[in-house]
């Protein structure tokens, strides 16, 4: 699994998608608000998977982030299930 981001159709929204590289599908979105007046940054949206994995995080770094450890998770998840069934097999 690979995530990436894409932009929807219309450029105009304030949310991204996010893609599965490997299988092409829509896996959830990111969505930010407005800056704050104290500038402490932005407020980050992350839904993903049907909301399996959600969060709202201060920053693209912290966005990055926590899109990054759910890409390791869920392959490290797949790694593990591949070596069970190929040592039951």
């Amino acid at each position: 699994m690979r995530l990436k981001f894409k932009y929807p159709d219309d450029f105009r929204s304030s949310c991204l998608l996010v893609l599965d590289e490997d299988t092409g599908n829509v896996v959830g979105t990111i969505q930010s608000s407005k800056p704050r007046v104290d500038s402490s940054g932005i407020d980050i949206d992350i839904w993903l998977f049907d909301g399996k994995y959600q969060t709202r995080v201060n920053g693209y770094d912290a966005a990055l982030g926590f899109l990054m450890g759910v890409e390791s998770v869920l392959n490290h998840r797949d790694d593990l299930q591949f070596q069970f069934a190929s040592r039951a097999a």
